[in-house]
């Protein structure tokens, strides 16, 4: 920052004042962090090679880079990530595993990651039919556990019945334990991730907006199904069973 004093000078007799220039530090607020004390600092050194920076967000849109860090594994097994110094210090004490090395640099994607979701939600905030603020899933949980729950059911339901003839209703009547344990898995597995706030990863083709939009379609035609069979009395696909049972 560049300041401009009045000159002192008492000698100056130009009818212009005289200014002197000059560079001010600046000042950081009453108890800020100083870059001596927080490792988010921009450091001037760059990296070695085996080292990754440390990115972070300076809330600013910007990006941050602090001093290199390292990830090693302790001599219990534990994984640790530090400075690079932290590191040395630990290798010179004995206190690394003998297999133990640094990282090697990491790509773009990863040294721009945030950090894991500290935020865990209740089981009444998972049953509740909006989405908690703050959630990482595009959907409340009672969306996602029967968009999971329809589109199993579709799939099961419907090769069932090319196979045996057999109704939803009759399939239910069959093997209700079953279908209560298929129920119950979906619906335990759906709310560990969701209270926990961890959206599982994409795969290929598989996102989160998919699985949501093929959930919606996937409780629409069960609904559909169900009605169908319930007006008609038998399974809607009995005709594909009679012809595999002709033809073989």
């Amino acid at each position: 920052r560049t300041t401009f004093l009045p000159s002192s000078n008492p000698q100056s007799s130009t009818t212009m004042s005289t200014f002197a220039i000059t560079r001010a530090s600046a000042v950081a607020p009453a108890g800020a962090a100083t870059p001596s004390s927080r490792r988010g600092a921009v450091s001037s050194k760059r990296p070695s090679k085996i080292f990754a920076a440390d990115v972070r967000g300076d809330g600013k849109g910007g990006m941050e880079v602090s001093e290199p860090v390292v990830f090693y594994t302790s001599a219990d097994g534990q994984s640790q990530r530090g400075t690079q110094a932290e590191y040395l210090a630990a290798k010179d004490a004995g206190k690394t595993y003998r297999a133990s090395t640094v990282t090697g640099l990491l790509p773009a994607w990863a040294a721009g990651a945030v950090t894991d979701s500290t935020v865990n939600y209740s089981l009444k905030q998972a049953f509740a039919f909006t989405a908690p603020v703050g959630t990482k899933f595009l959907a409340s949980g009672p969306e996602l556990m029967n968009g999971r729950l329809a589109m199993i059911a579709m799939v099961s339901a419907l090769g069932n019945e090319i196979v045996t003839g057999q109704s939803v209703g009759q399939q239910l009547a069959q093997s209700p334990a079953g279908v209560g344990v298929t129920a119950l898995l979906v619906v335990l597995g759906t709310l560990s991730s969701y209270c926990a706030n961890i959206e599982p990863p994409a795969a290929g083709p598989f996102v989160n907006t998919t699985e949501l939009l093929n959930g919606r379609v996937a409780m629409i035609g069960v609904a559909i199904l169900l009605t169908l069979e319930n007006n008609n009395g038998h399974a809607l696909l009995q005709f594909l069973h009679a012809a595999s049972e002709t033809s073989a």
